[in-house]
């Protein structure tokens, strides 16, 4: 079964003492490609380090909305000159978040509107995180005409993923679909088309049955795949050729 991790965090601390290793047992489980998610701008240099080291791991560049408020007038430059390097594919992580509020609301919004600039300015998709605010999503990726990206860790409701899949854009599933209260997103995957589709591990977060409270790797997409199988009466094999021909298409990635 070859699969790809469409969104992973390798280079948090989580990591720190075994990160070579996780990358060489995910190669070696049938994961053929890992995409790194920036959350800041101190990230981007140590996605490029380890996306440079490996063939097949790749990275994107932006702001997440907990870090928003973090956001100055050189932030688009940087982001805007990261695009040019050869190993960025993607713009983000970005977008909403009203659950934490880490950074307020209005600036989350100004920022999140400024990167999906950058993303349609630049021909990059963009990543996009949201938690408590899929009606704001929508509407600003409306506004903007956003028509290539994709909604990660997907966890909003059946309309507002029907809003997305009109829009073009991807829906992503995490190891929160194996979760034993999953049962409504479950019920969402079954109706998203698979051609729409992307798995991915958000590691170290969000571990999957049967590891779940433990430290979340790459290697461990093969269970979300599993899961996905389930609710489309597919193999695990058909689900991962088919979500890494949607990675490898979004992102232009071979």
């Amino acid at each position: 079964m070859k699969l790809i991790d469409s969104h992973s965090h390798l280079i948090l601390e989580a990591f720190d003492n075994d990160r070579e290793e996780v990358i060489e047992q995910a190669f070696s489980c049938g994961v053929t490609h890992i995409v790194q998610s920036c959350d800041n701008l101190q990230e981007i240099e140590r996605n490029l380090i380890l996306a440079n080291k490996y063939k097949n791991i790749w990275s994107s560049v932006g702001i997440h909305p907990h870090e928003a408020k973090t956001w100055t007038n050189e932030s688009k430059d940087t982001i805007l000159n990261y695009t040019k390097e050869e190993k960025v594919i993607a713009i983000g992580e970005t977008g909403l978040d009203f659950f934490y509020n880490y950074s307020p609301q209005d600036v989350q919004i100004a920022v999140f509107h400024e990167q999906i600039k950058i993303a349609k300015e630049v021909s990059l998709p963009l990543i996009i995180h949201c938690r408590d605010a899929f009606k704001e999503t929508i509407e600003l990726l409306k506004i903007e005409k956003l028509e290539k990206g994709v909604f990660h860790c997907y966890t909003g409701d059946m309309e507002t993923a029907k809003e997305a899949l009109k829009l073009g854009l991807y829906i992503s599933w995490s190891g929160i679909l194996t979760f034993k209260n999953a049962n409504d997103l479950r019920l969402i995957a079954k109706e998203i088309p698979l051609e729409k589709t992307l798995i991915e591990t958000d590691c170290p977060f969000l571990t999957p049955l049967p590891y779940r409270g433990k430290r979340n790797e790459p290697k461990y997409v093969q269970y979300v795949a599993q899961e996905l199988a389930k609710i489309h009466n597919v193999t695990p094999e058909e689900i991962g050729e088919i979500t890494s021909n949607n990675t490898k298409k979004l992102f232009g990635i071979t």
